[in-house]
């Protein structure tokens, strides 16, 4: 649980500080997610087969690309292409995508 909260916590306050635009596949997904993330590669696939398999737009998993690869130019690029329900739709997709994909 605790985990879980960290893990959101930490989505969350790079979804608020950083705001993308990068190719928008799962193997950018898994590519960022593993290098610069603690996740494990298992879990990093995890992620980029839910972004696949999801209704997140291009330009939404374009940002989950930019987030994760830590591209704040990207970032800014790709939100400024969402709106406000699609912002709020891929932030709890990586909130829950995380914690599904983790365990925690």
């Amino acid at each position: 649980m605790a985990m879980h909260r960290s893990v959101a916590a930490g989505f969350a306050a790079v979804l608020m500080t950083v705001g993308a635009a990068a190719a928008a596949d799962p193997a950018a997904i898994k590519e960022a997610c593993v290098k610069n993330t603690s996740w494990t590669a298992e879990a990093c696939e995890c992620l980029a087969g839910k972004a696949k398999s999801s209704s997140l737009s291009s330009d939404q998993q374009a940002y989950v690309v930019a987030i994760l690869a830590e591209d704040s130019d990207g970032a800014k690029k790709a939100e400024a292409a969402l709106t406000v329900p699609q912002f709020a739709d891929v932030s709890s997709f990586l909130v829950n995508a995380g914690t599904d994909c983790t365990g925690d």
